[in-house]
């Protein structure tokens, strides 16, 4: 099966204050889904999304909760056009956001699940002195050399060609950032993170995630859903499950799943949440790819008139071959 048309689900940091608050003034469903995650989580997140203040929303399961919300909102939008991808996958927390898109569960389900994967990392993450960076100007090669060199640190994020990002114990980081430096990158610096995601250091929480949610009802996936960490298809909700567990403590390759999905037919790509984080990696892989995302609201009414103008266009080229 081509995948003309995939879905791109953000994850942490492409939040922003005032996020969703178009959507929730032009779309009841968008009224619904933010009254619903207050309801569920015990605080309103729609006030933290609207006004902030930015420092509370950039906290880490915050920001979480906050873009799979508006995430699922758009996702909805879509629906209700019957716009539906021919693959969805997430960069990092954004998988959840994707595995809502694929049918995988409700809404509330999905909340709960971002909130506990985010509890138990924010837990794990306390028995150490974690840090992430990002590095600018190096291949993956080189930066996997230097981290190798200096110990106690990962590669966790290959985002562009020239754009990595590493995760490991802080000292480590520190050396890394300065190695980088010194080997010629363009710039190197730590990023807002509170611990070192996508590394070894947190390898303990996927086994507490899946534990945590083996009971829960979930769905066989009824759109394709990728993993950014095996580059493979999760076929079945047990394969979902595992996959959602396995890849806390796992790097996102990112860089090779847009590859894989080019060389798979895809056409058009959509980023599905807020911001245009995504947009702009995919601009830096493959400068040929259709890129198009969602946020502000007014951009998205021109998304669902061109999503619907190319599905249209590959019909008729389905059916006059």
């Amino acid at each position: 099966m081509k995948h003309h048309l995939v879905f791109l689900y953000p994850g942490q940091g492409s939040q922003h204050v005032g996020m969703g608050q178009d959507l929730y003034q032009a779309y009841p469903r968008a009224k619904e889904i933010f009254d619903r995650a207050d309801n569920v989580l015990g605080f309103s997140l729609s006030s933290l999304c609207f006004t902030g203040p930015e420092h509370e929303l950039n906290k880490d399961l915050n920001a979480q909760l906050a873009v799979f919300t508006v995430s699922c909102i758009i996702t909805d939008i879509f629906r209700s056009e019957e716009i539906i991808p021919d693959a969805v996958t997430g960069y990092s927390a954004g998988f959840y956001g994707a595995a809502y898109s694929a049918g995988c569960f409700d809404f509330k389900q999905g909340l709960e699940i971002v909130r506990t994967a985010g509890q138990i990392l924010l837990e794990e993450g306390k028995k150490i002195d974690g840090a992430m960076a990002v590095i600018f100007g190096l291949s993956a090669d080189e930066v996997d050399k230097l981290c190798r060199e200096t110990g106690e640190i990962n590669v966790a994020i290959f985002n562009t060609p020239r754009q990595i990002i590493v995760s490991g114990i802080s000292s480590s980081v520190k050396t890394v950032i300065k190695k980088s430096l010194s080997a010629g990158a363009l710039d190197a610096y730590p990023l807002n993170a509170a611990t070192a995601y996508h590394s070894e250091f947190v390898s303990n929480s996927g086994p507490r995630l899946l534990d945590s949610i083996q009971k829960n009802a979930l769905q066989d996936p009824e759109v394709p859903i990728f993993s950014y960490t095996t580059l493979k298809q999760s076929q079945s909700k047990q394969e979902v499950k595992e996959t959602m567990a396995m890849q806390l403590s796992r790097p996102v390759r990112w860089m090779e799943l847009i590859q894989l999905f080019r060389s798979n037919g895809m056409k058009l790509c959509v980023e599905v949440g807020p911001g245009a984080v995504l947009s702009r990696t995919v601009r830096w892989i493959d400068r040929n790819i259709e890129m198009m995302y969602t946020d502000p609201a007014k951009r998205l009414n021109n998304v669902l008139s061109s999503c619907q103008s190319f599905l249209e266009s590959i019909r008729e080229t389905e059916v006059n071959q």
